[in-house]
């Protein structure tokens, strides 16, 4: 159950960072409470009181730290980025990748490993399109990603050539996000899901064949 109406504004601010251990450790433990519940499927039943109650805290802890539940969400979605991030990042500095594929296989494999090792990922990056503030997020994570890619081919790197970096690599950030979000979808049928994730890593390269050599 939302703990508001679709149209009402959301603060998705946390409060203010505890220097205290004991506080860090309160936090930590409502956000691993709600990646629980996440993980468990219960993604539209899941409100302040319910992650309270599966962290076993008073429904006061939980608000002392975030002002609604979106609040959490948006938390354990800037997890994901960052992990997303170290990811990219690693397999596109890679002095040992021979070519492009090699590098777009890389990071296809890596981003599918960790949504697969961390379920909760996959249910907050869903809730994205439910919910205008964290479809804000998403949105301006992706562009962020598709400007580190279009940097890259400005510099010709990839032997990009043949149309503008930064829309090839706007579309490339949205046909993965797109086929992350159907793989989610049937999470419950793994070889349903391993073919989306087949034809998603065989959309790309066919579509980045056109402008990378």
């Amino acid at each position: 159950m939302n703990e508001r109406a679709p149209a009402e504004m959301v603060d998705l601010e946390r409060r203010a960072a505890p220097q205290q251990k004991r506080s860090q450790a309160r936090i930590a433990q409502i956000v691993a409470a709600t990646k629980r519940l996440l993980e468990r499927g219960e993604v539209d039943s899941i409100t302040t009181t319910t992650v309270a109650a599966e962290a076993n805290v008073p429904v006061s802890s939980v608000y002392r730290y975030f002002p609604n539940i979106y609040s959490i969400h948006r938390t354990i979605l800037e997890e994901f980025k960052l992990e997303t991030d170290r990811i990219v990042l690693t397999v596109l500095e890679d002095p040992e990748a021979q070519d492009w594929q090699q590098s777009l296989s890389g990071v296809i494999f890596g981003l599918r490993e960790l949504v697969a090792s961390n379920p909760s990922y996959g249910a907050v990056f869903h809730l994205t399109l439910m919910t205008h503030e964290l479809r804000a997020v998403r949105e301006a994570w992706n562009l962020r990603l598709a400007d580190v890619l279009a940097t890259r081919w400005r510099q010709g790197k990839d032997g990009f050539h043949g149309g503008d970096p930064a829309i090839v690599a706007r579309m490339t950030v949205e046909i993965y996000c797109s086929a992350e979000i159907l793989i989610f979808e049937v999470r419950d049928r793994p070889e349903e899901a391993e073919a989306y994730f087949t034809e998603a890593l065989m959309a790309l390269q066919r579509y980045l064949a056109a402008y990378l050599k």
